[in-house]
């Protein structure tokens, strides 16, 4: 079983690998560090890279950065009192305190090492469930797996917030893009609407950039980033790292609630962490000062967090369902570079597997050291002004999306899915179980297809097909349940941390668009043979019941409102509408701008531009314009050989310099 631990090292060791793993650890970092930028996004940007790469060097980079978020996004949580990711929720509640009390370095030092720690449990679990979960995976079928990731939708969607409908939509709607394309098995073109770009699957990376990276940008643009209110880090950084062995078996206990969380598809950091902090509540004695600056309020969240990739690794690898939105796009990356998930991965690919788990935990022990020696620098990147961040992110989020397949269109399949991402966030629709529904996508339909053909309708008699159903349902209901019992909850375990504002009509609008569109995709079925509209059939009609559910919620909702029931509608104010045009100005104006002067010369202007539209001093943008180009002339001229599109007023430019 474990022939593959030497070789997966090996694997990771070469000079190449670990340089990648070195740069992949400290992008992560400062990415994790500054305020309103996540990992999706740093993942979003390194993928068209990473996926030219061997797989063990894009096991290094890819891995390697999407791990050790959970460590660095500690520093805004605790200077700046707002969460650095959704796994670093309730750090805030006991960090921040601990900051204002002039305790920073101390949830510093426990939180670090208490990742470091974290992270070494998990992936020693994922290697000691090996022996349990392997012949599992083996005796499975197209059934079961088929109802295995329709369990890992229902688990990833009904975290959405209150309205659990919304999340199982979001994933119908990533189903739905999905079967946009050619159908493998009979070669019918789906919603390709007579073009040749949909002929072939939407890249998930443009997705990704287009439903998380932008909104959030959009999101900064519109409310501007709060600076930190704490002016020292204080002392106490090796005190912090004491508290890890004073209080070791609440750190081993944390650790072993993230990897439950984990192993649950589609639970993800954004609930273990809150898991973990109401287990401490629990179980800990003098509990009367957590949520005050009590640093085992620091201690649990950050070990579980970490822990929790290695469970996250379990459904992932071994079953080939990803255990939240990041890692589906590693999931993605994993395909492009040749490596399959379940059965192969447990016999020809298993070195890969090993080399991911010694990824983890050596990745995991360089960002436990970078924090730590560079606490006080990384701690500059909470102070950095949004005008400055801003545009810097969004020209490598247009480039990064250009750079899939070096084509146009690209382009504007970015712009559309950040329009619907944009609109998804303002009204509280939740986006993971959409770009997890996408990944999933070609699995439900190549499953569906193989169980109906091999035993007809008969597969949903079979016995595992049954249990999982029931598992399913509980999942689904268990969260109405307590919500339904609880009235209001203690902790908000939202699937994705930002503003929830109540129901407004314009997400009844968008439910009803939905609707219309479910009800297309079902005529347009009528006009292929049934081997191709099968899946159809069962995504639209999935769809057509939750909008129905949904729409009836939300007018029983808007009722309880008018009636001064429900919980007031809190409004968008004048200044948020006229941000938010504002916004979008300079997100068409950058698009603009490429088109018709590139790539290279938008890089230099419009961060300038921009900079000082918002206030900022021009010597500091003029430096981040500069350092912008430095970056994408070196990785995309250098080593990823872009050919650019020539812009219509400066393709001579491009001419003369031979690109």
């Amino acid at each position: 079983m474990y022939e593959g631990v030497i070789e997966g090292l090996m694997g990771i060791i070469t000079w190449k690998s670990m340089m990648l793993m070195v740069i992949g650890v400290a992008i992560a970092s400062f990415f994790a560090a500054a305020p309103g930028i996540g990992g999706l996004l740093l993942l979003s940007l390194l993928m068209p890279y990473a996926i030219t790469l061997h797989p063990y060097e894009f096991i290094a980079l890819i891995i390697g950065a999407a791990t050790v978020g959970n460590t660095a996004n500690t520093f805004t949580s605790v200077l700046v009192g707002v969460p650095g990711g959704s796994g670093a929720q309730a750090t805030v509640l006991d960090g921040y305190p601990m900051a204002k009390k002039g305790e920073a370095n101390r949830a510093f030092g426990a939180a670090f090492l208490g990742s470091a720690v974290g992270a070494v449990i998990g992936a020693a679990t994922f290697i000691l469930t090996l022996p349990i979960f392997t012949p599992l995976v083996l005796a499975l079928g197209s059934p079961e797996f088929l109802m295995l990731v329709l369990w890992g939708l229902s688990a990833v969607s009904v975290l959405g917030g209150k309205s659990p409908a919304k999340g199982l939509l979001g994933a119908v709607i990533g189903l739905s893009i999905a079967l946009i394309g050619t159908d493998t098995r009979t070669g019918i073109e789906r919603f390709t609407f007579g073009t040749g770009y949909l002929e072939s699957p939407l890249s998930v990376v443009i997705i990704a950039m287009g439903i998380f990276a932008m909104p959030e940008m959009f999101e900064l643009m519109v409310k501007r980033t709060r600076i930190a209110e704490v002016e020292s880090l204080g002392s106490g950084l090796v005190e912090g790292m004491k508290d890890v062995f004073r209080h070791w078996w609440l750190v081993v206990r944390s650790s072993m609630v993230g990897v439950w969380v984990g192993v649950l598809p589609g639970l993800g950091s954004s609930v273990a962490d809150w898991f973990a902090y109401a287990h401490a509540v629990q179980t800990e004695k003098n509990t009367e000062n957590f949520g005050k600056g009590d640093v085992r309020g620091v201690l649990a969240p950050e070990s579980s967090n970490n822990a929790k990739e290695g469970g996250d690794l379990i459904p992932t690898l071994l079953f080939g369902i990803p255990g939240g939105s990041s890692m589906a796009i590693i999931l993605i990356g994993l395909y492009a570079v040749g490596v399959q998930t379940g059965e192969p991965m447990l016999t020809t690919q298993r070195p890969y597997m090993f080399a991911m788990i010694w990824t983890l935990v050596i990745a995991n022990f360089m960002a436990t050291g970078l924090a730590l020696v560079f606490a006080k620098q990384f701690s500059k990147a909470c102070m950095v002004s949004y005008y400055y961040l801003v545009p810097a992110i969004l020209m490598f989020c247009l480039v990064g999306a250009f750079s899939v397949n070096l084509d146009l269109p690209d382009i504007a399949a970015f712009v559309i899915f950040t329009t619907i991402g944009i609109i998804l966030k303002r009204y509280g629709w939740p986006r993971p179980p959409l770009l997890v529904a996408v990944v999933l996508g070609p699995q439900v339909q190549q499953y569906l297809w193989l169980s109906v053909d091999r035993y007809g309708y008969e597969w949903m008699t079979h016995t595992g097909v049954i249990i999982i159903f029931l598992i399913i349902i509980a999942t689904i209901c268990w969260p109405i349940y307590r919500q339904y019992r609880a009235k209001t909850g203690p902790m908000d375990m939202e699937l994705v941390h930002e503003v929830r504002r109540p129901i407004e009509q314009g997400s009844i609008a968008l439910a009803l668009t939905l609707a219309s569109i479910f009800a297309y995709m079902v005529w347009q079925g009528t006009h292929w043979p049934l081997r191709a509209s099968i899946a159809v059939y069962f995504v639209a009609g999935l769809g057509v019941l939750l909008v129905t559910i949904q729409v009836a919620r939300d007018f029983v909702e808007l009722g309880r409102i008018r009636r001064g029931v429900g919980e007031a509608i809190v409004s968008y104010t004048r200044q948020e509408k006229s941000r938010e045009i504002e916004a979008v100005i300079w997100i068409a104006g950058l698009v603009v701008s490429v088109l018709l002067v590139g790539f290279h010369l938008s890089f230099v202007v419009f961060p300038l531009l921009y900079a000082r539209a918002q206030g900022g001093d021009w010597r500091q943008a003029l430096w981040t314009s500069c350092g912008g180009l430095v970056l994408l002339i070196f990785v995309f001229d250098f080593m990823y050989n872009a050919i650019w599109p020539k812009p219509l007023l400066t393709g001579w430019l491009y001419t003369l310099a031979g690109m």
